[in-house]
């Protein structure tokens, strides 16, 4: 079994959750039912409800020891680092097509 050590929310866009822990994992999650700003659905669009709900987004594997600590950019609301326990700081973004979904 694994554990979460740290979970940060976005604080631009808070449907946006990264998480890290003792699998070696990043995960990247969409939590729009609790959203103050939740997804907009474009006119037309053929989304179902699995690709606007909530959910894994993404899941980045560049560790290769647990994941200690992560963290949302300052200054880029897309950006988020990550730390693990062999001192490996991995930059990561949030995938176009889901700023998308969030912008439009």
């Amino acid at each position: 079994s694994h554990w979460v050590w740290s979970v940060k929310y976005n604080r631009f866009h808070d449907q946006l959750l990264v998480s890290g822990g003792t699998d070696c994992l990043v995960n990247l999650w969409r939590v729009s039912s609790i959203s103050s700003a939740p997804l907009l659905e474009l006119e037309g669009d053929e989304t179902t409800d699995a690709d606007t709900g909530d959910g894994a987004i993404r899941c980045f594997d560049e560790h290769e020891e647990s994941v200690y600590s992560v963290a949302w950019s300052a200054c880029d609301a897309w950006v988020f680092a990550s730390l693990s326990y062999d001192g490996r700081v991995v930059i990561n973004h949030v995938p176009s097509t889901e700023k998308y979904k969030i912008l439009l």
